[in-house]
Parts: structure tokens; sequence; C-alpha cells
């Protein structure tokens, strides 16, 4: 436990007799807004995370602190979603006991704290790292680690979807929740594929937090999925887009017709089109084909601008990723950058040749900052407990 984590927890509850667990992050390595319409994507956990004192308790009482924040608590009775908590980790935290409980396990009062050295809103899915560490704290202290990691990938999508109020697909809580990196197949949601890969590529990996923040922008986020969703149901008469037979999308595509805005139009393209690209990316990576997978990561990065178009928020192209991938673009020498998540603001995600890493990292550094660079490691498994 780190000395930041464990003073806090003292400070707050006193000298309760506590144990510690890591939760980390994701990286969403290629697969742009596919989960949500049952596509592919490739994730993988990341080595920055929240870390977690914990310490069981017989009220029935929830109460966590989390650095920098107001501490929040509320009784295992009182489960009932609660609209002006949407938004809030109180509302992901309730929903998480109601979807545990509704599922048969047990839940129960615990005290914690917590710190982080994650990027808030940032594209690393410290939502998603938050709702695995809540099902994990759950499940260790009141079911004998019983939850399985998709049962805890579920019940976080659940509470974030239903409870936090953000229309979220499972890639960020499979990443949060399995860690290493996997290539996901949602064409069922209830059963998706999660195949662990090796990575072993001769690259590293590089965070650029760009300082926007994803606060307030549910709205752009939820318009993709719609926009898919739409062409989906309007031409084919299906459900998602994953239902669509890719041939007869691309017969459909290719004639002029006026049936759905151009925007939906690019953005069904782009699902089809990133697919591809992840089985590519897949193909590559068990074949050890570095060209190949770069090459997968820039055509991703030129879809999510010009067909998805969430690369800047409301024209904002100072504080955007778009910008900061154009900047990258000065001092990758060979390897390639893409939007990570959601998008519209938030991190860029870079892969370098290691000998390039350095000079990378500083020039960067120089333009926004040098704790807004990181260079991260793929961390294997969900979340972690110690003493």
């Amino acid at each position: 436990m780190s000395e930041k984590t464990r003073s806090l927890f003292t400070k707050t509850f006193g000298d309760l007799k506590s144990e510690t667990v890591y939760s980390h992050g994701r990286l969403e390595i290629i697969g742009n807004h596919t989960d949500h319409n049952h596509g592919l994507c490739l994730v993988a956990g990341a080595s920055m995370g929240i870390e977690a004192a914990v310490a069981p308790n017989d009220f029935g009482l929830i109460k966590i602190i989390s650095e920098g924040y107001p501490s929040f608590s509320f009784k295992i009775d009182e489960l009932e979603k609660n609209p002006k908590e949407t938004g809030t980790s109180l509302a992901i935290t309730r929903g998480i006991a109601f979807k545990l409980k509704e599922a048969g396990y047990r839940i129960g009062g615990f005290y914690a704290a917590l710190t982080s050295d994650i990027f808030p809103g940032a594209g690393v899915s410290s939502s998603a790292c938050y709702e695995s560490l809540i099902v994990s704290i759950f499940s260790h202290l009141y079911n004998a680690d019983k939850v399985t990691p998709l049962e805890e990938a579920k019940i976080g999508q659940f509470a974030e979807r239903e409870y936090f109020g953000k229309p979220c697909g499972l890639l960020d809580q499979v990443g949060t929740s399995f860690g290493g990196i996997d290539y996901l197949d949602f064409k069922s949601t209830e059963n998706p594929i999660v195949e662990n890969l090796k990575w072993d590529l001769p690259l590293e990996i590089v965070l650029v937090n760009t300082g926007g923040s994803h606060a307030n922008l549910t709205p752009l986020y939820a318009s993709i999925p719609s926009d898919m969703f739409l062409v989906a149901k309007r031409i084919f008469g299906k459900e998602y887009l994953r239902e669509v037979d890719p041939a007869d999308f691309e017969r459909w595509i290719t004639s002029p017709n006026e049936s759905v805005p151009v925007l939906a139009r690019l953005r069904a393209q782009h699902f089809f089109d990133e697919n591809r690209r992840v089985l590519d990316a897949r193909k590559a990576l068990l074949e050890h084909d570095v060209d190949t997978f770069l090459n997968c990561i820039r055509f991703s990065s030129f879809s999510s601008k010009t067909m998805l178009q969430n690369t800047i928020a409301n024209g904002d192209y100072e504080h955007s990723p778009q910008k900061a991938l154009d900047l990258a673009e000065r001092f990758l020498n060979g390897g390639a950058a893409r939007i990570m998540g959601g998008g519209f603001a938030g991190s860029i995600i870079c892969f370098l040749y290691p000998d390039k890493v350095n000079d990378f990292v500083f020039n960067m550094g120089q333009i926004y900052g040098k704790k807004n660079v990181v260079k991260v490691a793929v961390v294997a498994g969900g979340p972690s407990w110690g003493k």
C-alpha cells in the first residue's frame, strides 16, 4: 500500500485493519466506437489505475473517500436509482451494489480510501477502472472472490449505463476486468469472445493527455452509436450494424441516396472498416508484423478524424486530441498514434520504437507538460489484492 493511500485511510477512518486493492485502467489499442454495435476491438490493461485501502464494517454502510474529493456514503438497503446522482461515483457504486444483489451475490458495508494516477476524464477509462474496483471489493469481502471477470465487466457496464447515465459499450470494462491484451468480439454481448494475445512487438506505448476533460460530453458520445443504430434500423431493418451483411452495406454505401444524414453514413462506414482493421491488427500481433500493426493504427486514426469525427469537440481545435495527433506526427519517427476511447477530448495513444521514445516524450512534454506525457505498460489480470 502506498503511503498516500494509507494516510488518507487512517485520517478518514482511524486505525482500522485494512487490505489493499489495485484496479488498473485500460488502453483501447484499436476498435474505436465499435463495441456498442457489437463489433470487434483490441483492448489492454494499463499500468496506471486506482489504489484503495478497504475495511469491512457490520453497519451496512458504504463510505468512500477519494483523494481530492469529498466523501460519500449510503446504506446497503438504499439501492434505488436517484436521478440527482447521475454522472457521479455515488451513482456507479449504488448501481453496482444493486446489480450484485439482483444477481444473487452478498453485499455488505465497507470503508474505502482511494488514490489514483489516472488522468481524470482523459480516455483511459477511470470510470471502468473504478467500477472494477468496487465490484472486486464486494467480491473479495463478501463473496470469496467468486465474481468472474466477465460478470465484473457486465455489472460495471450496467452501473455506468443505468445509474451513471452514460451509454457505454463493454470494451472499457473488459479491459479493466481481464487485463493483458485481448481481442474482443461482441457479436454476442451476453457471451463475448475474449481472446488473450501476447504483446511482444518491439514498440513502447506512450499516452499524451491533451488536457481536455470528458465531462459534459455525453451527448456527443451518444450521437455516434445513435447514428450507427439509425443506419442499421432505417436502411436494413436491423438493431445493430453487426447484424448487417458487410456486402449489403457496401452495395448501399456506393449508391446515391439521402435516406440518412451524411454523418451517419460516414460513421457506419467507419464501423465496417474498423472491424477489418481490428482483424488485421490481431493477425499482425500473432505474426509479429510491426509494419501492418502500425498501418492499422494510422488508418484507424484517419477514420476517427474523417468518418467518426470525434477528434474535436465543438470546434475547439486548440484543446483537442486532433491537435495532439497533428503535433505528434512531427516526433513519431516511424511510429503511429490514434485517439483513444470516446474521443472529443482526452488522451491519444502512441506506439513508438524504443530508441525514439525519449525524444518523443521530451518534445511532447515541452508542449503538454511532463506529467501529461507518460510511458505505460500492458498489465495482465484484473484487480489485485494485497496487504
